[in-house]
């Protein structure tokens, strides 16, 4: 087998690479409150304090930007092969069986939170790069393991990287999200509409309220009127009446963002409850923009930016927060699109519908697209690599979703989740099986090796 040598060595360290990464998902590194040194708490300024420790103890050089972003380097050369990781993990919750930041071990699996995203992927690479180093592969790039502290907030910490003079890789992975390789990830627009409300209308809306967040279908929607309302009964609908007012309450189904269509929207299924009613006013445009420009629709036909790619996929629409109370109106909408969509086009459609309807552009912002050709040295190594390891040939994925990867260009996200294994990242019990964590450092280690040849 090609990579047997790296194989069998990192399976010799296997015990040091498991308890390091214990060390690391022992530390609560949950965003905190900002101190002098460290900028995003104590949590994760001592989850970077050990991963460099380790790294120093290993024999590596080391380095960071301001307690933001650390970095552990092995090799020589003018291009640099980055592997891009983070140390900070979202809140544990609740409905854990092992304690969170336990580390336990039980039945062949490691719990804790951060051991798939991503403590346990950036320290079996630090350990991937002692094996390369201890074999004595040869390496014509430089390969750096580089590990921010705020991913799950924003990912403020590379873009700090960037912005201060940190070094760009030339060539890199993210190994923060699922195998085989997610060579697209599609661009996304984002906007919030709405305005000061200056007209009540017929109808006195007091309160209206849906969602959780923009990247997420409305799952539950209130509205609180004076007076009677019409309402059609369907699934979903609750309707009380008291104290001279009527409440209605829907129903639906959360989805991502980026795959609204497996949802149902819970602020659409209400304001096609109540469009009987002539409400006049500010309240009466959002809700005409909602049902005639959205609806029930989620690949952006009605705004006039549906784009379709047999490649990337199709636009996708998500209605996601909606909040009246009399003073302020909003909803946000967040937009996926292919390679095949014009952003700036796609601007100006959005633009125009809400001035059509008398609607504010709020906040308006876009991503660019992740687009990493099949044929790349990147994506054609790492497919390599992959199938050289498990003996399962598949094809990349197009996504609609966004990782650590948009960071830097001609980077991908690589692994750590195998093809059907269940979803545990942000999870109660976030756990991996130890042989397959095993597994997704020896393909770390080899697509470092190889991604470092010229």
């Amino acid at each position: 087998m090609k990579y047997e040598a790296l194989n069998q060595h990192i399976l010799g360290i296997a015990d040091a690479i498991i308890q390091a990464i214990q060390e690391s998902v022992r530390i609560d590194s949950v965003r905190g409150a900002a101190e002098p040194g460290a900028p995003y708490g104590k949590g994760p300024r001592a989850a970077l304090d050990h991963a460099l420790a380790l790294g120093k103890q290993l024999g590596f050089r080391t380095g960071h930007i301001d307690h933001r972003v650390g970095w552990i380097e092995y090799g020589s050369g003018s291009e640099m092969v980055g592997v891009l990781g983070h140390l900070d993990v979202v809140p544990a919750g609740e409905g854990w069986e092992y304690p969170p930041f336990g580390a336990e071990i039980h039945g062949g699996k490691l719990y804790g939170r951060g051991v798939l995203d991503d403590k346990g992927p950036v320290i079996g690479a630090i350990f991937g790069l002692k094996a390369i180093r201890d074999l004595g592969l040869p390496v014509n790039r430089r390969i750096r393991v580089m590990f921010g502290t705020d991913e799950e907030c924003g990912c403020s910490c590379v873009k700090y990287y960037i912005e201060h003079g940190g070094e760009l890789p030339t060539i890199g992975f993210t190994p923060d999200a699922d195998y085989p390789l997610i060579f697209c990830e599609k661009g996304t627009t984002n906007v919030v509409l709405g305005g000061a409300v200056g007209d009540y209308g017929q109808i006195r809306v007091l309160r209206m309220e849906g969602g959780t967040a923009p990247n997420v279908v409305t799952p539950r929607c209130r509205l609180e009127v004076e007076g009677d309302l019409s309402v059609e009964p369907g699934t979903g609908i609750r309707v009380k009446k008291s104290d001279g007012r009527t409440i209605v309450e829907a129903e639906g189904k959360g989805a991502h963002g980026s795959t609204p269509s497996l949802g149902i929207n819970a602020a659409v299924r209400l304001f096609r409850a109540v469009r009987k009613n002539r409400f006049g006013g500010d309240f009466q445009r959002m809700m005409d923009f909602i049902l005639e420009k959205l609806g029930t629709e989620t690949n952006g036909e009605k705004l006039g930016i549906r784009y379709r790619d047999e490649e990337t996929g199709e636009t996708t629409v998500n209605l996601g927060l909606v909040h009246y109370d009399g003073a302020r109106m909003s909803f946000t909408l967040d937009i996926r699109h292919p390679k095949t969509a014009d952003p700036e086009a796609m601007r100006d459609r959005i633009f125009q519908a809400a001035k059509a309807y008398g609607l504010a552009i709020e906040k308006f912002w876009q991503v660019p697209i992740l687009y990493v050709s099949k044929d790349s040295e990147l994506v054609c190594k790492l497919m390599a690599v992959y199938e050289a390891q498990t003996g399962r040939h598949e094809e990349p994925l197009a996504i609609g979703g966004g990782t650590y990867a948009k960071s830097f260009r001609n980077m991908v996200a690589f692994g750590p989740v195998f093809p059907g294994d269940p979803e545990v990242i942000h999870q109660p019990n976030e756990c991996a099986e130890l042989q397959k964590l095993m597994q997704s450092f020896q393909i770390t280690t080899a697509a470092m090796y190889e991604l470092a040849q010229k």
